[in-house]
């Protein structure tokens, strides 16, 4: 009875392993198409957000030249408005001083009326003080004009100054949200694992790790790989077929394996 039994469960086994061994290489299956649709995607999304981080650059770039340009004229304004009050403050002195001078011509006018001659001199300095007076006041008034047009023109240059500081803020947060999608973008679409493993003839055997390469990538990869350990080093160049995967042999514990592959950042493993 016994001896009957037996030779069911052994012919059972295989069978139960061939299942399992089916089952999860479905389930990797499934996981390689998931990841795959995923880095798709993602790399659907690259020229965009590259685009993006392009477009966000060049404006944060020009708005901190804007804003340099804006705060140089203002500074030149504001020095013109500073000359132009000067030159206004300096002219009212003037004017001051000839009123008075009009002023005391004028007394001295009074005074001499009784003498016809010194009273038509005195009359003739009191026209062309008049005359002074008036144009003075007429270069006051343009001064006053002058300044108040620079005290718009700074005004203005004050209001660009402060709107291109609002870019150049806006420029320099959109970069900062753009920038951690090209960073998660550059990411290889690759899974890896080590596997104990032997190599070498029936007479001396070596033991040690077996690393193996799966390209989740919708399109064929290229990868570089360089091994380096015990003072030397090796390389090693293959193209991944999409959902393939390239194994690299005879590695030992404590090297260190860097994969890359252009335009993405560099995966960089240790051999345990």
């Amino acid at each position: 009875m016994n001896d009957a039994t037996t030779p069911r469960q052994d012919q059972s086994r295989p069978a139960g392993a061939f299942f399992g061994l089916l089952a999860a290489c479905l389930v990797l299956a499934i996981v390689i198409i998931v990841l795959g649709v995923k880095v798709h995607r993602l790399n659907a999304q690259l020229p965009d957000i590259q685009t993006q981080l392009d477009s966000a650059k060049a404006e944060s770039a020009q708005a901190q030249t804007d804003l340099v340009k804006a705060k140089t004229a203002s500074t030149e304004l504001q020095s013109q408005f500073d000359k132009a009050k000067a030159a206004s403050t300096e002219l009212q002195s003037q004017l001051d001083k000839t009123k008075s001078q009009q002023a005391d011509l004028q007394s001295q006018l009074d005074k001499a009326k009784a003498d016809k001659a010194q009273s038509a001199d005195l009359q003739e300095q009191l026209v062309k003080a008049k005359a002074q007076s008036a144009d003075l006041q007429n270069q006051l008034n343009q001064a006053a004009a002058g300044s108040s047009q620079l005290q718009t023109q700074l005004d203005q240059a004050k209001s660009r100054s402060s709107d291109l500081q609002s870019k150049l803020q806006k420029a320099e947060s959109d970069l900062a949200k753009v920038q951690p999608l090209v960073l998660k973008a550059r990411n290889m679409p690759v899974t890896t694992s080590f596997e104990s493993s032997q190599w070498g003839s029936s007479f001396s055997t070596h033991s040690g790790f077996t690393l193996r390469i799966n390209n989740l990538n919708p399109q064929p990869l290229k990868v570089d790989i360089t091994v380096t350990g015990a003072g030397k080093t090796r390389t090693q160049s293959n193209t991944v077929a999409v959902g393939a995967t390239v194994n690299v042999e005879k590695l030992a514990a404590g090297e260190s394996v860097v994969i890359a592959s252009e335009g993405y950042n560099p995966v960089r493993l240790t051999v345990q």
